[in-house]
């Protein structure tokens, strides 16, 4: 089969012009978060159904979804694509066992073949973003500081993607807490491109790490006519959005975002429902009634206790469904514990050592019972970067910890805990007030 040149001068596969055009018109949607990129991917198919990187990017945008329904048409995309890789590229058939790991739910091995290739073919942005992904995942900060920055000496600003790289960048600088030079690259990545969800995302980390609410808010709504017109991340800059509402000690504002922009109803994706789990938790700790609203996204998760694909996602939904008391809650988590899967499963380990005992955390917290949530929590406390996700978004089980202490019987731990996020997070209105009312009874 003959090859072409993609948009950034790599060869593809491919019976002919038509399919590598929409593969650049799919690559370019994925990056800024079209919600039409599926739509793309399939008139790939439609252009060439042999072209091996339409079937890697079928499987890997099955993985993305982070559904247990969707591993099996993973799989059978990346039995595909290696079927087609003898006849491929060598990066290409790189692409095919990057596939056939991740969708075998080995994400790790998935992000060192990203990385392979990325060390041979710099420009390879799909590579790059994919292995962005498998490192944020994975807890690993400095990788994800790392895999960016190795690669953008490569690069020129006038070459198709690199605004997004930018926003990457700044998103590794920032989990990585360089925080200046993460708001950097995120300005930087916005001047080139303002339709880039991601780093307009990263730059409301920073303000959010940094207590800098009035500035991350200006932000989010100077580009707001942008980011709106995303795919469901949009709804995760509403998160933010709340978060600094939060910080702010507006929690009727922050009640008002969750039922406007925050809960989809309709929607499965599980970063709808992690949104959505989590602030509704935040709310409760800061003392607000939240009502039934637990209840619909119980009912979400109900049939999705056995997926395990991110130990992130597990713990989101055990939380849900432990909030309105489900059964669930307690058969997911021993699940968790009898789970054996398969040795190529890089979440396994994870899974065990730090699912298990936040599960057990989660469960006594919702139960009442807050001597032993902290039991539980404290040992794996400083571990909890490895079940992956942000800063932001682990800090939902600082807060729980933080709660349970506070309502169990150590004092002690509660006024450690409270001291230690006042110093990391001076300028947080519910953590200034709890603080100083602690301090004072």
């Amino acid at each position: 089969m003959p090859t072409f040149n993609d948009e950034r001068e790599l060869s593809l596969t491919a019976a002919g012009q038509d399919a590598v055009d929409a593969y650049n018109h799919t690559i370019r949607g994925y990056l800024c978060m079209a919600p039409d990129t599926g739509d793309r991917m399939k008139a790939i198919f439609a252009a060439d159904g042999d072209m091996i990187m339409a079937h890697c990017l079928k499987g890997y945008f099955m993985m993305l979804m982070a559904m247990g329904g969707l591993v099996p048409k993973a799989q059978a995309a990346a039995a595909k694509a290696m079927e087609l890789a003898p006849g491929a590229t060598p990066r290409e058939a790189l692409h095919a066992r990057a596939v056939s790991h991740w969708a075998n739910r080995d994400l790790d091995g998935a992000a060192r073949v990203w990385e392979e290739i990325l060390l041979d073919y710099p420009h390879d942005i799909l590579a790059a973003r994919l292995a962005h992904f498998g490192h944020f995942y994975c807890g690993d900060d400095r990788r994800l500081r790392d895999s960016v920055n190795r690669i953008l000496p490569y690069w020129t600003e006038n070459m198709p993607g690199y605004s997004y790289l930018k926003g990457m960048q700044a998103f590794g600088f920032e989990e990585f807490g360089e925080y200046t030079r993460a708001q950097a690259a995120a300005e930087k990545a916005i001047e080139l491109e303002p339709n880039d969800p991601w780093a307009t995302h990263a730059y409301a980390h920073v303000m959010e790490m940094q207590d800098r609410q009035d500035e991350g808010l200006a932000w989010i709504e100077r580009l707001r006519p942008h980011w709106t017109q995303a795919n469901n991340f949009q709804n995760h800059i509403w998160w933010h959005e709340a978060l600094m509402m939060m910080d702010q000690g507006r929690m009727d504002d922050v009640m008002a975002q969750y039922d406007a922009h925050v809960f989809e109803p309709d929607s499965e994706e599980y970063l709808d429902i992690c949104n959505a789990t989590s602030l509704l938790q935040r709310l409760e700790i800061m003392g607000l009634d939240v009502g039934g609203r637990w209840a619909p996204l119980a009912d979400k998760v109900r049939e999705r206790t056995e997926e395990h694909i991110l130990t992130f996602v597990d713990m989101h939904y055990l939380l849900a469904l432990a909030a309105v008391g489900d059964g669930k809650a307690h058969e997911m988590r021993e699940f968790l514990a009898a789970y054996e899967g398969d040795e190529a499963d890089s979440n396994l380990p994870i899974m065990k050592a730090l699912g298990v005992p936040m599960a057990d955390a989660i469960i006594a917290y919702r139960d009442g019972r807050y001597d032993d949530a902290t039991a539980a929590m404290m040992p794996v406390r400083y571990e909890v970067w490895q079940v992956g996700g942000s800063h932001a978004q682990r800090d939902l089980f600082e807060l729980i910890l933080i709660d349970a202490a506070m309502k169990g019987t150590n004092a002690a731990l509660a006024r450690g805990l409270l001291a230690e996020r006042h110093a990391a997070k001076p300028g947080d209105h519910w953590t200034e007030k709890t603080y100083t009312g602690l301090l004072a009874a």
